[in-house]
């Protein structure tokens, strides 16, 4: 399994109505793209590091899947029209999960 996670920070100057929108949009991801498993969205609450404000977290069956979804044109789009214009830093890392279940459910338990 591979583990994908994405920590980003708006850019300051973006309303909060921008910011709630990108994070709607984002919540509707497991649906769009089916290969994804365990996914889950929140808000930094760390005590120790505020570097980004928010983070997803998200499982592919292997790389394969994780770089057809990364390459699709309908994650493309996102990323140059609607990511881009809002974020001001991420960071991405990803990582193999070696033994773990893929079955999971789309979404992680709030």
């Amino acid at each position: 399994m591979i583990r994908h996670i994405v920590t980003f920070t708006f850019a300051p100057d973006v309303p909060e109505a921008a910011r709630r929108s990108l994070l709607d949009e984002l919540e509707t991801f497991p649906d769009r793209f089916p290969a994804m498993r365990g996914w889950s969205l929140g808000r930094n609450v760390s005590q120790r590091d505020d570097t980004y404000e928010w983070a997803f977290v998200v499982d592919f069956a292997d790389e394969a899947s994780l770089l057809a979804y990364l390459n699709s044109e309908p994650h493309e789009t996102f990323v140059a029209e609607r990511w881009r214009p809002v974020v001001a830093r991420r960071a991405i890392t990803t990582y193999a999960v070696p033994g773990a279940d893929v079955t999971a459910s789309p979404r992680l338990a709030p």
